[in-house]
């Protein structure tokens, strides 16, 4: 079979590798779609915490596959399946899994991340993690890519679920990237009345015009738009979807009394500081919040979006690549001129 190994910073490559047998309670998967996520491209610069020095990985977490073979021991799943993969992974036995929250187990576990993702023809799922139901079914005629994206989806529902965001919210999100987007249309279907997007990219500003937002403007006009959108009031709900420590500072100036910010978008490792005035969340009752990947939960909630229709993601979806393009694949993702990039399986190839 073919896969995309992490070998070092700018060092991806695709090699040969033997199809992964199941044991006792695993799963095989062959690959089907995987799409290429800001995580991914930084994993590739070698920016990633859980890829340090002398790292070999398959890396690639937005998975839709279908099942090609079952160890001993598993029957809720048979050959032929079709399956989504919710990719973060939790002991079960700790406070934070005890209450849900397996994307915040220590040490955290992600297929992708720490164990090897769906930048292959196939992979192996341990059978800890089919116990824990990470593989969420899905109908065979649905677009493997649509499905792939349920997983960037969760994320965000997850940061529009710890927000509230909903009827009659004016929203403010700053970065029109595919996270941004993603954020516009999870903000509509939930029934926000208002959408402002920051972006200083035009062609992302149309790109969120487009997909629907009520104002796009550029990082200088911000403040403006937000007075004259609101009559001075403020956004009720800021989302940054960009890694910026100066935006972080700036959200807060721009939420309305009892507005909700959601620090959507880390900071690099090391210069994750950032001064903000404190009054403003005291005397405005602002609620802060921060949000990271997602739970299974999470991700059956976007897969059920998106299976009934009710948010169709394959207008996000940009280009689709064979992973033997993989290099063309990451290359694009990374210009800034796409949405979502996704991998695409060639079927049989592992027969070749």
């Amino acid at each position: 079979m073919l896969a995309l190994v992490y070998q070092g910073p700018n060092d991806l490559r695709l090699q040969h590798r033997d199809v992964p047998a199941p044991g006792r309670g695993d799963v095989v998967l062959a690959m089907r779609a995987c799409g290429i996520c800001g995580t991914d491209l930084k994993i590739a610069r070698g920016e990633h915490r859980a890829y340090p020095a002398g790292t070999i990985r398959v890396p690639g977490h937005e998975i839709a596959a279908e099942v090609a073979a079952t160890g001993p021991g598993v029957e809720t799943l048979r050959e032929g399946d079709r399956v989504f993969v919710a990719p973060n992974l939790g002991c079960g036995e700790c406070p934070t899994c005890r209450a849900g929250r397996v994307n915040l187990c220590q040490p955290a576990q992600a297929f992708g991340i720490t164990i090897d993702g769906g930048f292959a023809d196939y992979l192996r799922v341990p059978a800890a993690a089919v116990e824990q139901g990470v593989l969420l079914p899905v109908p065979h005629d649905a677009d493997p890519a649509a499905i792939s994206l349920a997983e960037p989806l969760a994320s965000v529902i997850r940061g529009a679920r710890a927000t509230s965001t909903g009827e009659g919210d004016t929203v403010l999100i700053f970065g029109a990237g595919p996270i941004g987007i993603l954020h516009l249309v999870v903000a509509k279907a939930r029934g926000a009345e208002q959408i402002l997007v920051c972006e200083p990219s035009a062609s992302r500003r149309e790109r969120a015009a487009a997909f629907g937002a009520t104002l796009a403007v550029g990082p200088d006009d911000v403040e403006r738009a937000v007075s004259e959108l609101t009559a001075e009031r403020g956004a009720d709900v800021i989302v940054t979807a960009v890694a910026l420590a100066a935006v972080q500072e700036q959200a807060l100036a721009l939420a309305a009394v009892g507005g909700r910010v959601n620090y959507f978008g880390g900071l690099p490792t090391g210069r994750s500081e950032i001064r903000i005035d404190s009054n403003l969340i005291h005397y405005r009752e602002l609620i802060v919040t921060g949000t990271t990947a997602n739970t299974t939960a999470d991700c059956r909630e976007a897969l059920e979006l998106v299976l009934s229709g009710a948010l169709d993601s394959r207008p996000l979806i940009s280009a689709r690549y064979p992973l033997a393009q993989a290099a063309d694949a990451f290359a694009h993702a990374a210009s800034g001129e796409a949405l979502k990039v996704v991998i695409e399986a060639v079927p049989d190839r592992a027969k070749e």
